[in-house]
């Protein structure tokens, strides 16, 4: 049973993290108790036999959500939400004016462009995850695309370069 919270509480916007592919879903459910805000913008997908119009969440694998941060447990037990997004032990609050932002944004499609990823600069000191050179550490030679870059690795001596996707590679912290 969920707590009679009066409005005088304070209510924020926060965001959710929740399953790939579910933030609709997730969206629907929760709005049937919370006010929920999840940005769509329309894609054209090709497919082999057609072109179609589909709308896509903004940002995949997240959505909005205003609530009483007493309201937590009950909003963590939808079966898609993993988890509140936090920084440090807080969760991340957003503000009444960056959600409105987010609403002008996707009403005006023409001028949107989402970039999924992460972004490395030039020197930047990184750690291999995965594949051959996995637990190496190095630093960002070149930037070949936004999918790819060259990492100077610099072992017994030797200096090696190597391509590597930037989905294999984690920033490290500054030191």
């Amino acid at each position: 049973m969920m707590p009679n919270l009066t409005m005088d509480t304070a209510r924020f916007w926060y965001v959710l993290r929740v399953r790939p592919r579910h933030e609709k879903a997730a969206a629907e459910r929760l709005s049937q108790n919370y006010e929920v805000y999840l940005p769509l913008i329309r894609e054209r997908r090709r497919w082999s036999d057609r072109i179609k119009t589909v709308e896509n969440p903004l940002f995949s694998g997240y959505l909005f959500i205003r609530t009483d941060i007493r309201m937590k447990f009950y909003i963590l037990a939808d079966p898609a939400v993993t988890h509140f997004v936090q920084f440090g032990s807080r969760p991340a609050v957003l503000r009444d004016r960056q959600i409105e932002a987010l609403r002008r944004m996707v009403d005006e499609p023409a001028t949107l462009k989402v970039e999924e990823g992460s972004f490395f600069e030039k020197g930047e000191a990184v750690r291999v995850l995965r594949g051959a050179f996995a637990g190496v550490e190095g630093r960002v030679q070149q930037l070949k695309n936004k999918t790819r870059l060259y990492i100077l690795i610099e072992p017994l001596g030797k200096r090696i370069s190597v391509e590597i996707d930037t989905d294999a590679v984690e920033k490290l912290p500054l030191k």
